[in-house]
């Protein structure tokens, strides 16, 4: 199970956006950084403090400009619009990872990482084997972080896979896990972009959501639904990439900042993520149902295997695959 949100807390992570004129004015260089979050978020302080010391590390050479809440589209756009050198980065969920190195996906393949304990694993393991397809690719790997750890919400009670062919489930337009997962439930999914949700619950177009509680309250999703599932499905996960090309023509002092906080920045979204989505998945427990899927647990871990081997050879290797699966087996 998956993602959505995103990103969300990726997204989340940053806040504020505030240089004096004097600043704006003396920058000579921009980095132009995307997210679907909105702008205000409990984790506004880290991309504060990193807007900040850019600022002083570059003598307010480089000026960081984000553009909040979607307003540079969702995130295949935003990918796009790195493409063609509109913005320069973003902070997305694996949904727009995937359009820059298809294999990321290894890391929220259904049912396959189930923990916390998990990922930092796997991630560990793979991270100089992803993030050198990104910068193949050429993007920079800021940083990793997640998002949450995913539920199926509702407006009635999903207790298993057949429960969920008689809903209607969003499907992110974009997410080739969800677009799998749905599938292999042999449900029918609803396509939508993420923008689209909040309107589609409000008019029954939809009536179930497989999301991160963080990003289930972020968008206030929850006061249209009525169910949660006390087990989570998956984590999402996502990054801070930056063009190359355009880190290329920084100043020097900026990209040693960036090698300077990375490892700090990374585990500020891990710690303050994960902290955030248990807050948020505690909140909504007590405002909505919450269901045990526990009697069904071989029917949802049949659904996911189905999931997880269909994108095997279209979204990662066997291989790949195979090395994530000795990794939570050690």
């Amino acid at each position: 199970m998956r993602n959505i949100v995103l990103l969300f807390v990726l997204g989340l992570l940053i806040s504020g956006d505030s240089f004096t004129n004097q600043a704006r004015a003396e920058a000579t260089h921009q980095l132009r950084i995307a997210t679907l979050a909105p702008r205000q978020s409990p984790l506004g302080d880290i991309y504060q403090t990193f807007k900040i010391g850019m600022k002083k590390a570059t003598d307010g050479q480089v000026h960081v400009k984000m553009y909040y809440g979607g307003v540079a589209g969702d995130e295949i756009s935003v990918v796009r619009k790195m493409r063609v050198g509109q913005l320069d980065g973003a902070l997305i969920t694996s949904t727009g990872l995937s359009a820059l190195v298809r294999q990321v996906l290894v890391l929220e393949a259904p049912g396959l990482i189930r923990s916390y304990p998990e990922l930092d694993a796997v991630r560990e393991d793979l991270a100089p084997q992803l993030e050198a397809l990104f910068d193949k690719a050429g993007y920079k790997l800021v940083a990793w972080g997640d998002a949450g750890k995913t539920r199926i919400f509702s407006t009635s009670k999903i207790f298993g896979p057949s429960d969920l062919r008689k809903v209607r489930p969003w499907v992110w337009r974009d997410s080739a896990t969800m677009r799998a997962f749905i599938k292999a439930a042999g449900a029918n999914g609803v396509l939508l972009n993420l923008p689209e949700v909040y309107s589609a619950l409000q008019t029954g177009i939809i009536d179930t959501v497989i999301a991160s509680s963080v990003g289930v309250l972020a968008f206030q999703w929850h006061t249209k639904l009525k169910t949660m599932a006390k087990q989570a499905g998956g984590i999402v996960t996502g990054a801070f990439v930056i063009r190359k090309d355009h880190l290329a023509t920084l100043p020097q002092e900026a990209r040693d900042y960036l090698e300077e906080v990375s490892g700090e920045t990374e585990d500020r979204l891990r710690v303050e993520g994960r902290k955030i989505d248990d807050e948020a998945a505690q909140t909504l427990s007590e405002r909505l149902k919450v269901i045990n899927l526990f009697r069904a647990q071989r029917q949802w871990e049949e659904v996911q295997f189905t999931a997880r081997e269909s994108l095997v050879g279209r979204m990662y290797s066997r291989s790949l695959l195979t090395r994530v699966q000795e990794i939570l087996h050690k």
